[in-house]
């Protein structure tokens, strides 16, 4: 009887262990597709943004206040306009 109720247990234990795997891989994979769909819409806004510092710079911005209006340094403003 005591061979049956360890065995009961231990199958009961494997299943809940199944369940969580299962559960938690499901989570994983559609936390996965979010941090896809989140990097593909910063991929996008990056393209909009620097296409308006360019406009802006082209236009006589200079490049400190476009720093000062986006909080990106002088530096990398210059590499997007370049």
């Amino acid at each position: 009887m005591e061979e049956l109720l360890e065995e009961s247990m231990r199958n009961i234990d494997k299943l809940n262990r199944d369940q969580e795997i299962k559960k938690q891989t499901y989570v994983l994979e559609e936390a996965i597709q979010e941090i896809k769909i989140a990097k593909d819409l910063v991929s996008n806004f990056t393209d909009i943004r620097n296409k308006a510092i360019k406009n802006l710079y082209n236009v006589g911005v200079s490049a400190k206040e476009l720093s000062d209006m986006t909080g990106i340094s002088k530096v990398y403003i210059h590499r997007v306009v370049k």
